[in-house]
């Protein structure tokens, strides 16, 4: 596929292997030739990307990450992530699009999300390739 990226950096923040195996596999058949990150929790996540505001590596100017958060996780869930993710100022959160991802359907789930102004979109698992496409290059 011959694509231009429209992130730099993928990150996928999940509890289940299986779920961040197929995504990473998905997105690379994709074509996408960016960075994809995996990791098991809210709390990995967070300090991935604390770490890497602090300390920043070398960047192409406007750098964009997509994370796609698996909201139910039993350590830091994706709800705890938020609460931490929101407290960055404007300008570092811009560096980003949060999707929610989870196989909730229920109202308790979603509707939350919705008014929530740093999450993008909300997806039921599993993310089908046309929508992963969408999501990776627009």
């Amino acid at each position: 596929m011959n694509y231009t990226n429209k992130w730099n950096r993928i990150i996928l923040v999940d509890d289940d292997v299986v779920t961040n195996h197929v995504h990473k596999k998905l997105i690379s058949h994709l074509g996408f030739d960016g960075e994809v990150i995996s990791l098991p929790d809210g709390s990995q996540a967070m300090n991935y990307i604390s770490s890497n505001i602090e300390k920043p590596q070398p960047r192409k100017r406007g750098e964009k990450q997509l994370v796609l958060l698996d909201l139910h996780m039993p350590k830091t869930n994706g709800w705890n992530f938020l609460q931490q993710f929101m407290k960055f100022d404007k300008r570092t959160k811009n560096k980003f699009k949060i999707v929610m991802i989870s196989s909730s359907i229920h109202p308790d789930d979603i509707d939350p999300i919705t008014k929530i102004p740093e999450i993008q979109e909300y997806i039921i698992k599993p993310i089908s390739v046309d929508h992963m496409k969408k999501l990776i290059y627009g």
